[in-house]
């Protein structure tokens, strides 16, 4: 009883202290909440900015506003349709009112047989591929489920209670039909290969002497000379990068000077030793948004970081630790007159005057005029486009590189920035079809020495079995019969000059 009126006394004079005031408590200022409709304007541009990538919609979009005006191209100046001679259904459907507006943001009752119109005009008429069919439908699926919340998922049917259409006309069988139809279409008429060839490291080395030609250093840079020295050289580092690191064209133009780590190679220039490197980072790497979004393993934090490494043994052409470097040292000694700013993108765009524009990156036609030209130049036959690159580096480290140096399939998965799903569908049409057309290739069959491509791993058996006594004489006698010829041309050149000295002295 004594010590619980001792503390009562002594926390009665603490709390009347005058050296020490009580404190007030604070009051929590009163949060502002937004409204509704702004957290719902909030929630639409989360969708549409996180929903799918930039890139696909953008796609996506332009497919849309492509298919609005050519469904407006339809529409008479007086605002009927241009309907069939003939009656029927279908005409009814033309001369609806509605059927101008069947491609607008909300779904009518036009829209699926105006979406069937138009795919049949694309694939029958135009002979679009299956992948810009797809494209489409995509396209318009995705612009439709959007619209008015779940109102337009689902299958296209009319509600006679609400007396209205809901569900998404791409569902609709007869859109399915023309799109099944469009696919046997290709796949009857045997559709030539439009996708692009490979870029082989002889094409590249090729490219590089073509380029050398044209364009060689050792002259007086007056403006012309600049301009052609920097589309050059410019293209020729996009080149080497792009076969190096398997890039898509938007993920190697959209790179900054802030994507490279440039510590280990700010001595010189001139690397004398073979474990210097620089990093480069990836970020705008297709798949790299999938993966954020499944959850980050800790083997995923550098899938998309790169070290690139002096490789004097892959030549000048694809060594992009030298290509890359030269390049850039260009630009801020030649163009600039200071090193790049982190935000410069690492392959701007050049102006019509030929000053360069650091803010602005190198567009899609400009890298496919270089491929065609230097293509031509080089006199290597096919057609490629700017992903040429990327397939021609994936089969090079899979196939062709040397015996020692090929890369495992798990290898070349990581480094192209496939996900592990994508093993039996994208890796086997760059890879394992391209094994298979060369094994199966016997177009040599009367060659002097057999590549025995079927019999190992891309023909590793032709590379390392010991020479056959065939190929041995084969040898021999070739080699003699060269000497034989280099001998009678020495005679030939003492000949001559024993009678160019005779008839000097005489």
């Amino acid at each position: 009883m004594v010590r619980q009126k001792a503390s009562t006394t002594k926390c009665a004079a603490t709390s009347g202290s005058p050296d020490k005031p009580r404190r007030r408590a604070r009051v929590p200022a009163a949060k502002e909440h937004p409204s509704l409709h702004t957290v719902h304007q909030i929630k639409e541009v989360g969708k549409q900015t996180r929903l799918r990538a930039a890139k696909t919609r953008e796609t996506y979009s332009r497919h849309v506003r492509r298919a609005r005006s050519w469904l407006q191209g339809h529409i008479l100046a007086e605002g009927t349709q241009q309907i069939p001679s003939h009656a029927g259904e279908e005409s009814e459907v033309y001369s609806d009112p509605g059927f101008r507006n069947a491609f607008e943001h909300v779904p009518n009752q036009c829209s699926d047989k105006a979406l069937a119109l138009y795919l049949s005009w694309r694939g029958f008429q135009e002979n679009c591929s299956q992948s810009t069919i797809d494209g489409i439908r995509a396209a318009f699926k995705m612009l439709w489920d959007e619209a008015d919340g779940a109102t337009f998922h689902g299958d296209w049917h009319h509600n006679d209670t609400r007396h209205r259409w809901e569900g998404n006309p791409v569902r609709l069988a007869e859109v399915d039909d023309v799109v099944a139809s469009i696919r046997h279409k290709v796949s009857s008429e045997g559709a030539e290969r439009t996708h692009s060839g490979a870029m082989k490291k002889e094409y590249m080395d090729r490219i590089l002497t073509w380029s050398e030609s044209r364009c060689p250093l050792d002259f007086p840079l007056d403006k012309n000379a600049k301009l052609m020295a920097t589309w050059h050289l410019q293209h020729l580092a996009c080149g080497a990068i792009a076969f190096t690191l398997w890039t898509r064209n938007y993920e190697l133009v959209k790179l900054k000077r802030g994507d490279i780590n440039l510590d280990k190679t700010e001595r010189s220039l001139t690397i004398n030793e073979l474990s210097s490197y620089f990093e480069i980072h990836l970020k705008n790497r297709k798949g790299w948004q999938r993966k954020l979004d499944k959850g980050m393993r800790e083997s995923d934090l550098r899938s998309n970081h790169y070290r690139i490494y002096p490789r004097p043994d892959m030549g000048r052409a694809c060594d992009s630790f030298l290509r890359l470097l030269i390049w850039m040292k260009w630009v801020e000694y030649v163009h600039l007159g200071q090193p790049m700013a982190e935000d410069d993108f690492l392959f701007p765009a050049i102006g019509a005057n030929g000053v360069l524009q650091p803010g602005e990156p190198l567009s899609h036609d400009m890298v496919q005029k270089w491929i065609d030209e230097a293509v031509a130049g080089a006199g290597i036959p096919g057609t490629f486009s700017t992903h040429c690159y990327r397939r021609g580096g994936a089969q090079y480290r899979f196939m062709f590189a040397p015996v020692g140096q090929r890369w495992t399939l798990a290898r070349v998965r990581w480094w192209g920035g496939w996900a592990e799903g994508e093993h039996r569908d994208t890796l086997m049409r760059y890879l394992l079809d391209e094994l298979h057309c060369y094994e199966n290739d016997h177009s040599d069959a009367l060659g002097p020495v057999s590549r025995e491509a079927d019999g190992s791993f891309a023909g590793e058996a032709a590379l390392v079995q010991p020479a056959s006594t065939e190929a041995l004489n084969m040898a021999h006698t070739s080699l003699t019969v060269d000497v034989a010829a280099l001998h009678t041309k020495v005679e030939e050149i003492s000949s001559s000059q024993v009678t160019n000295m005779n008839e000097i002295r005489q």
